[in-house]
């Protein structure tokens, strides 16, 4: 009985969401998101998979990008996903405490354009550690680890164990 009380009202904040962000979010109805903020603005948009959940504190942040995340995702406490380009999560993704996924860096040697982006492509059934960031140019395959407090950024193939990876200096 819990359980469905529960589904319901996770029910009800989607439905709420849809109607506070008309024509932005899209997906599955039945999640399982505690403690969420989220933020959609500049004509970005939001697709949700089923049945993702959260445990609580979780930022996602969409402003004029593309959020895409699959079924079955799980975020862990005080996660952020940032997004102002593209980013795709597949099915079945796992996401330890404090993992930051990032699109975007500030431009700050060019006072033109105040932003780089670059879409993130994360694959199914990946496992991402505490503490890890995932930045704008990454594609990480289908089955792939990445470590505690590793920063990513670059093409990994299936499979990979991404762990205490530093970025090449560039920008």
């Amino acid at each position: 009985m819990h359980k469905i009380f529960l589904y319901g009202i996770n029910f009800i904040r989607m439905l709420f969401l849809k109607l506070r962000y008309p024509g932005k979010i899209s997906g599955s109805m039945i999640q399982k998101f505690w403690g969420i903020n989220l933020k959609v603005k500049n004509g970005g948009t939001v697709v949700l998979g089923r049945q993702n959940y959260n445990s609580n504190g979780l930022y996602i942040g969409v402003n004029a990008g593309q959020l895409k995340i699959g079924d079955y995702c799980f975020f862990n406490i005080n996660g952020a996903v940032t997004c102002k380009d593209r980013i795709e999560i597949g099915n079945n993704c796992k996401f330890g405490n404090n993992v930051v996924i990032v699109d975007h860096d500030h431009n700050y040697k060019n006072k033109d354009s105040e932003f780089l982006t670059g879409p993130i492509i994360i694959g199914n059934n990946v496992w991402v550690g505490a503490n890890a960031v995932i930045l704008r140019n990454t594609k990480i395959g289908d089955n792939s680890v990445v470590g505690a407090g590793t920063v990513v950024k670059g093409d990994f193939p299936p499979d990979s164990k991404i762990i205490g990876y530093r970025p090449k200096k560039t920008v």
